[in-house]
């Protein structure tokens, strides 16, 4: 276990025990350690909930518990942690609503909460993290409409909302996103067809829209996206013909339409 002792070093501004088979829950003492800037727990067997004190951190850049086995929602009070940059707990059990506190991070450029239990939507607020370049919330039980307002966060590169139960349409606010690499939308309830807004997306490498029920036929602006080298649209309702625009995508390594 982790000793509740490690509260008392006042003066600390780095706890990394990352990659052991450390085991228990995590101290509520830790919340005491106002120096901290960073908290790296990731790749252990750590079990219980996340301590709610950890939200008096308000130094910490840098949240790190993932892979481990933590249980029960995400803190609220962690929207008070206004200096933190990464926030990771991905590989975890956790379950219930993403916060909407969260969308108070404006420092935060990497949030990691993939491969959880959680079940709520994704919260609008989410939108006012002009600093991010990666979300990450794939494999979860995510429900409700993908926000529009994701399209604020121009320094995005990495979006990833696949396996989850995300209904709706496509937003055409994505194609405002200039530094988009990433886009995984895939094996969602999403409909209606790919925006032609996305023609502005010149900067994508992978587009991921497969498993879904999307219909109509695919764009020719695809064919202009000349960076474009995974492109998989399988497994869902396209109707019309392939266009040949798509001949244009001299970097593509992969192209799945069946």
């Amino acid at each position: 276990a982790i000793p509740t002792e490690l509260g008392n070093l006042r003066a600390l501004t780095s706890l990394q025990l990352y990659v052991n088979q450390f085991t228990g829950q995590i101290p509520s003492e830790l919340g005491e350690l106002q120096a901290l800037k960073t908290l790296s727990f990731f790749g252990n067997e750590l079990t219980g909930v996340i301590p709610t004190e950890l939200g008096n951190l308000r130094a910490l850049t840098s949240l790190q518990l993932y892979v481990n086995q933590f249980t029960g929602q995400i803190p609220s009070e962690l929207g008070e942690l206004q200096a933190l940059k990464t926030l990771s707990f991905h590989g975890n059990e956790l379950t219930g609503a993403i916060p909407t506190e969260l969308g108070n991070l404006r420092a935060l450029t990497w949030l990691q909460l993939s491969n959880n239990k959680l079940t709520s939507i994704v919260p609008t607020e989410l939108g006012n993290l002009l600093a991010l370049t990666k979300l990450e919330m794939r494999i979860n039980q995510l429900t409700g409409a993908v926000p529009s307002e994701l399209g604020h966060l121009q320094g995005m590169t990495d979006l990833y909302l696949s396996f989850n139960q995300l209904a709706g349409k496509v937003p055409t606010e994505l194609g405002k996103l200039q530094s988009l690499i990433r886009l995984f939308l895939h094996v969602n309830d999403l409909t209606g067809s790919i925006p032609p807004e996305f023609v502005n997306l010149q900067a994508l490498e992978s587009l991921y829209l497969n498993g879904n029920e999307m219909t109509g036929t695919l764009p020719t602006e695809l064919g202009k996206l000349q960076a474009m080298k995974y492109l998989s649209l399988d497994h869902s309702e396209f109707t019309g013909v392939v266009p040949t625009e798509l001949g244009s995508l001299q970097a593509l390594i992969t192209l799945h339409l069946g």
